[in-house]
């Protein structure tokens, strides 16, 4: 690999060749109850493609099979090596340019010598599909190579892989490689047909070291960004002393501390997960300092973007991803990799927490994911990344990545759909869930042309029709069940993920998926808005901290009209300057006994006459994996389960209550362990006067339009619906009946079923 320089006789020549053409207006509104992209003033479904393609064969064999299917637009990539993150050929060193700077590599990804070839691919193939040029600002070797005192340092003192958040002079390459490129494909031939930008950010929002489980930064530009920050907070060190219990510390000479969680495994068992600012204010002052760097590095890198171009176009980021909060992605991303007592909690470790501030800024125009790796295949579900349900309430786009791999090539792996009928039932399973919460979703495509079957090429071609159609459908959330995440959760632990994984990301693909009523996941942020959704459950995973305000805000939009709220074993356990039973019972109503250990967790249901738990069986036991504490167990309210926990006590594990009085009575659930299984979520939903669509324990997706269902279980199914309508089958084509309260079908496993719902007037 060589540097070369490049003539400027041929950039004239180019600039001189291009063509002089109109521009596209890209912009994201509102339409049918969903943030749509509008070209040109005119709705667009944005059915799209992607070709990562790891040669030039494969890119131009999967774009020939889509050019059929007559997309909407295609996103492209900038030419890359595949064996070297960051390496594209403008960026070399310290030099950034729109003209390449390397000679071709030995393997390209996309197999193209530049960005312009790629483009004229994708409008000779089909002159009227729009393009995205998608790219990431991971920096390349040569830079790295160039600057290792800019690279994140370890607790072992060894360079990991990725840049320091403290370097500004990396986060200034970045985001003048941004504007580069938007500036590179604004002069492209083809400038007239790219409506926007994907940027795949540094490593899909989330810094390879902390992947890889480091949580501290040792690095000397870090260490001072830190002592800053430390400084600007406390102002003299007596102050700091104070608050970090330590006599010999001085704001000069304060170190990075050490992940504790990294410790003998006995002192981490015993270390208790909710933490009170005595015991981890320094970790709350480094979480405090990674998120003001990262939303200082976003707006950077978002003002770059901008400035890439006058014209009007689309800016959408991979970021943002917490409803993962609890993610390992050792969990399927590294064969070698075992859990820990204490994983990080890798969202909000990176910085990433407080986001929807970052939501107006200039130049941010949406979030692009690719769907949860974990349960995406055959009887699973089909979960983005990024907190989809928040940026729709919130009229940003939401894009997701269906990169679903198929029986072409039985190493996939990743959720393989090992025959048709598997694709069959996942690819509609997907569509049906993008349509019923209101975001975007496109075929992604890595390597192997994983759609190049026939059968899928033609399953594919209905699914672009209704795509199309689909456009302008209604879209409106049904009230169901709501979970709630507190992305600044993080500050009252030990910063541990295990719980988080359990109560948040597992109880989205077994109890909720599987309840029979639609859901939503939204940040605690979102129930601000004056727009937030009408639902009748409402379940709190992590919402440790209760002070006024967030009291104050519950009683207003959540306590209240009958509905029934569901507490998690933390919450409330923290008023922000103690860890106690009192601050839980402000929140959640409830008295508890309280024990300051760690502990696992398992509640068998006792009592079968309440609302709650009618009709359940006998076995049903509430379990989960891992132990955190300090424990809490309700001693008032109606007792539904008993707790097998330390001691051998006899307690509640489950109870409920009623509070409130007149338009501020409420019903209050305390649960000590988690996941809850799809039972109880759904006698939960019909307590509160939610509609029940299925009793099957199948996945069940809704919203005013759409119903569908997917399962592994064949057999006669029964969907009843909140009213009567008109009722279309989505995948045939074909009426299903007029006036109907319900849908009867057969299923035959693997499937999924998908129904459009025309409402009858005066119905």
């Amino acid at each position: 690999m060589r540097r070369f320089a490049t003539p400027l006789l041929l950039t004239v020549l180019s600039l001189l060749v291009a063509p002089i053409v109109q521009a596209a207006d890209a912009e994201v509104r509102m339409h049918q109850g969903r943030p749509v992209v509008f070209i040109d003033g005119k709705p667009n479904p944005m059915v799209g493609y992607c070709p990562i393609g790891w040669s030039k064969t494969h890119f131009e064999q999967g774009v020939d099979h889509f050019f059929h299917q007559k997309m909407n637009y295609y996103q492209i990539m900038l030419p890359s090596t595949h064996s070297e993150l960051g390496q594209t050929p403008y960026w070399f060193g310290d030099d950034i340019s729109d003209q390449p700077l390397i000679s071709e590599p030995t393997t390209k990804m996309q197999g193209f010598a530049d960005l312009r070839e790629s483009g004229e691919t994708i409008v000779k193939g089909d002159p009227d599909a729009w393009i995205m040029v998608r790219f990431g600002i991971d920096p390349p070797s040569s830079w790295t190579k160039l600057h290792p005192e800019h690279m994140w340092i370890d607790e072992e003192g060894k360079p990991a892989q990725g840049p320091s958040l403290g370097s500004d002079l990396y986060w200034s390459k970045a985001a003048q490689f941004c504007t580069t490129i938007v500036k590179l494909a604004e002069s492209q031939p083809w400038a007239n047909r790219v409506i926007g930008y994907v940027n795949l950010y540094q490593t899909e929002g989330t810094p390879v070291p902390a992947i890889e489980g480091n949580l501290y930064d040792y690095n000397p530009l870090m260490v001072a960004k830190w002592r800053e920050f430390l400084r600007q907070k406390y102002g003299t060190s007596e102050k700091l002393r104070e608050a970090w219990h330590d006599e010999d510390l001085r704001l000069e000479t304060v170190e990075v501390p050490k992940d504790k969680l990294r410790g003998p495994t006995p002192v981490v068992s015993n270390w208790l997960y909710w933490q009170a600012p005595e015991t981890n204010q320094p970790l709350r002052d480094w979480l405090d300092l990674l998120r003001d760097l990262y939303h200082a590095r976003a707006r950077q890198i978002y003002a770059a973007m901008r400035a890439g171009t006058d014209q009007q176009r689309i800016f959408v980021y991979d970021m943002y991803k917490q409803q993962m909060m609890g993610w390992n992605c050792g969990d399927f991303f590294y064969n070698q990799q075992s859990r820990r007592l204490g994983d990080l909690n890798l969202v909000t470790m990176s910085g990433s927490r407080g986001v929807t501030g970052l939501w107006d800024t200039p130049g941010f125009d949406g979030i692009l994911t690719p769907h949860d790796y974990q349960a995406r295949g055959p009887g699973g579900i089909f979960q983005p990344e990024g907190i989809a349900d928040s940026a729709v309430l919130r009229g940003k786009l939401f894009i997701c990545e269906m990169d679903q791999r198929t029986y072409v090539d039985e190493n996939l792996a990743y959720g393989l759909a090992r025959n048709f009928q598997e694709w069959e039932a996942i690819s509609w399973r997907n569509l049906a869930t993008a349509l019923s919460r209101g975001f975007l979703y496109y075929y992604m495509d890595l390597y192997s042309d994983w759609y190049k079957p026939e059968e899928i090429q033609k399953s594919i071609g209905r699914q672009v029709e209704v795509l199309k159609q689909a456009v302008n459908w209604p879209h409106q959330t049904v009230p169901g069940i709501a979970m709630i995440i507190d992305d600044n959760a993080i500050m009252e632990t030990n910063g541990a993920g295990n719980f988080e994984n359990e109560a948040i990301m597992w109880e989205q693909k077994m109890g909720l998926a599987r309840c029979g009523v639609p859901y939503r996941i939204y940040l605690l942020d979102d129930l601000a808005l004056p727009n937030f959704p009408q639902h009748r459950v409402f379940y709190f995973p992590n919402l440790y901290k209760v002070d006024d305000e967030r009291l104050a805000l519950l009683k207003e939009k959540i306590l209240r009209d009958g509905n029934v709220v569901i507490w998690g074993p933390g919450s409330g356990i923290s008023d922000g300057q103690q860890i106690s039973a009192e601050s839980a019972a402000a929140l959640t109503g409830f008295s508890f006994k309280f024990w300051p250990v760690n502990f696992t967790r398992k509640t068998l249901l006792s009592n079968f006459d309440h609302p709650l738990t009618q009709g359940l069986p006998a076995d049903t036991v509430i379990s989960g994996v891992p132990s955190y504490g300090p424990l809490l167990f309700p001693t008032d309210g109606t007792e539904l389960g008993l707790a097998w926990t330390k001691n051998g006590d006899t307690i509640a594990g489950l109870a409920a209550k009623e509070v409130g009085e007149g338009a501020a009575r409420y019903f209050s659930v305390f649960t000590s362990a988690v996941p809850l299984p799809a039972g109880l979520w759904r006698n939960a939903a019909r307590w509160a006067g939610a509609h029940v669509y299925s009793e099957g324990g199948d996945v069940l997706m809704a919203d005013s339009t759409i119903v569908a269902l997917h399962s592994l279980q064949s057999g006669e199914k029964r969907i009843v619906l909140p009213g009567t309508y008109t009722v279309w089958d989505v995948v045939s084509g074909g009426l299903v009946g007029r006036e109907l309260k319900e849908i009867h079908f057969r299923l035959e496993a693997p499937q999924t079923r998908v129904f459009r719902l025309e409402t009858i007037p005066g119905a």
